[in-house]
């Protein structure tokens, strides 16, 4: 009997242990789901960017960041798709592409056939509270309005940048109100008003867009921005 019971209390270890163990697993994954992706937290862009928000005494952290939104980027009613095989829209590209280059507020994938216009200013059909990508994917020419954000709550895209060729990161800082937010108060960029700062990661070929926003902060924004 007492072999068959030491076999019987060895495997209610075992798999009392692969229990725990699983579950740890399953909990672990729940957390770095609602964090930020370490592939963007460890980005010299990243670093870069949350170095110099600290060092205008916004004291946030990659940990301060939790998921609040995911959804999909491709909406045909903003998106225009050329073919390469088009010789007016292939130098209408080629030109773009050129005169963009060098231009504050537009940065170029690494392979440098994609770019991202967050400029805050009208630039033809853009207004400033809407982001631009423009480039080539394969044989096709992508003309898209992927971001837009709420106007009303002094949101402004302070920076972009790609991680590869089909992931790039868009921050914004904006008042903590959402799209669904039927009325927001007033308060102008030159008053104090309590903002949040969203980290757009944009996947091009996942098609999706997953948001992770900070805690709070009060800041005089007409203030903030030059010093972005």
């Amino acid at each position: 009997m007492k072999p068959k019971l030491t076999i019987i209390l060895t495997v209610a270890i075992f798999f009392l242990i692969v229990a725990g163990v699983y579950v740890n697993i399953k909990k672990q994954q729940a957390v770095d789901s609602s964090k930020i992706p370490q592939k963007v937290e460890l980005s010299r862009q990243f670093q870069r960017w949350i170095t110099n928000l600290k060092n205008k005494s916004i004291n946030v952290s990659a940990d301060d960041f939790t998921l609040v939104e995911k959804n999909e980027i491709y909406n045909t009613r903003w998106m225009t798709v050329y073919s390469m095989d088009d010789p007016v829209k292939k130098a209408e590209y080629e030109n773009t592409l050129k005169t963009m280059s060098g231009v504050d507020g537009v940065v170029f994938s690494p392979s440098g056939r994609e770019l991202i216009d967050y400029r805050n200013q009208v630039r033809g059909d853009y207004l400033p509270n809407q982001v631009h990508f423009y480039g080539q994917k394969e044989d096709k020419i992508i003309d898209a309005r992927l971001l837009d954000c709420i106007s009303e709550a002094n949101c402004y895209f302070d920076r972009a940048y790609f991680l590869d060729n089909d992931v790039f990161v868009i921050s914004e800082i904006s008042r903590n109100f959402t799209k669904k937010d039927t009325s927001v108060p007033v308060c102008t960029i030159d008053s104090p008003c309590t903002y949040t700062i969203k980290l757009h990661v944009i996947n091009l070929i996942k098609n999706s867009r997953f948001v992770y926003e900070s805690k709070p902060f009060e800041d005089v924004l007409s203030k903030l921005i030059p010093e972005l």
